[in-house]
């Protein structure tokens, strides 16, 4: 086949029910010189005899099995075993668009580019919508700009987490040692971005949708009491990214940006737990400790207004709760949730959050 242009990694852990779309969207890429690399990351299900079927058809797949180690090294032993000009990576739950990696490639070659992103395609209630980066599109963005705009936002907000709507270069990933960190269950993909980000020269966002997340409700994702997602929230507050990451931002900023992100996650927590199909108890103990929490109250109190900043309705009424500590209050908020929840409902508290955000 040649040079191989992009190697597309592709972790999978027990994803019988949809593999077989994830796998043939990679085939069908118009892009033809690939390599699609699957790490079997220990599947129990019939996974690795699915991609096993395919690989006897085509070549371009690769398969690495390896005792079941979590999402982060079944990623790294992919950037191991590629060869690609670029890596992008592929969930086994996802699937793309027949011009997803030729769009991305072709760009990412004519202006020699560390990082290209793209928009996504999100899976949400239902239906599909287009995912914006917040930054503008088909422009070359400097180092100088990297460290002003791109690192601060990584550090906020969610906008920029996931690694599968990008392509990175393979020496620029190689020679800076970029991988993703090992023991952690959520936000990996963004602690792999903050260095690539920190180190890339060549960045460019692209004005192009070609990759279908899926919001799966039975993926690890969802499994938010098992895994306790607020201590590993917690956590990610107290890791010291700029130390880390020997990231150039002051430490005034880095305190203020971590504090912002952590009780962003709380409300997305609140609301996320207050929809779980578990006994009342069980999720309202577990959203009482996360909201009444000290760091909670601490953060909330001291950075009031810039945790507000472009919030609707349902951000002003948890921090409410959380700084007046109303416990009566979050039990109504919760049985509202609950009761309440309903995709069309649900998207239309997101237009009405949007529509106060611009007041």
């Amino acid at each position: 086949m040649g040079v191989i242009k992009v190697s597309v990694v592709i972790p999978v852990y027990n994803a019988k029910d949809y593999l077989h779309e994830c796998i043939n969207s990679a085939l069908n890429q118009t892009l033809n010189a690939c390599e699609f690399i699957f790490v079997n990351d220990g599947s129990t299900d019939n996974s690795l005899e699915i991609i096993e079927s395919y690989q006897k058809k085509d070549n371009r797949i690769k398969l690495i099995n390896q005792q079941n180690k979590g999402i982060s090294e079944a990623r790294n032993a992919g950037i191991e075993f590629a060869t690609g000009e670029y890596i992008g990576f592929l969930d086994n739950d996802d699937f793309l668009k027949n011009d997803f990696l030729e769009n991305l490639y072709t760009k990412a070659v004519e202006y020699d580019l560390d990082i290209l992103v793209s928009k996504t395609i999100l899976g949400r209630d239902g239906k599909y919508i287009i995912k914006d980066s917040g930054f503008d599109t088909n422009i070359l963005l400097n180092h100088e700009f990297i460290q002003d705009s791109i690192i601060p936002n990584l550090l906020k907000v969610e906008d920029l987490f996931a690694v599968w709507n990008k392509i990175y270069k393979r020496t620029f990933v190689k020679l800076n040692a970029i991988r993703f960190p090992k023991n952690r269950v959520i936000e990996e993909d963004n602690m792999f971005n903050i260095q690539a980000f920190n180190k890339a020269e060549k960045v460019m966002f692209i004005d192009y949708a070609g990759y279908y997340y899926r919001d799966v409700a039975d993926s690890k994702s969802r499994q938010t009491l098992e895994n306790d997602y607020f201590s590993k929230a917690l956590e990610k507050y107290y890791f010291d990214y700029k130390k880390e990451y020997n990231l150039k931002i002051s430490d005034v900023e880095f305190e203020k940006l971590k504090a912002v992100r952590f009780i962003q996650r709380v409300f997305y927590l609140v609301y996320k737990c207050s929809v779980l199909n578990v006994p009342f108890q069980t999720k309202r103990d577990y959203i009482r400790h996360m909201v009444f929490h000290g760091k909670v109250y601490e953060l909330s109190k001291k950075y009031t207004q810039e945790i507000l900043d472009g919030k609707g309705l349902f951000e002003k009424a948890v921090l409410k709760i959380i700084i007046n500590k109303s416990s009566n209050l979050l039990t109504l908020l919760i049985l509202s949730i609950q009761i309440g929840y309903h995709p069309s409902i649900s998207e239309s508290i997101r237009k009405l959050n949007k529509l106060t955000k611009k007041r």
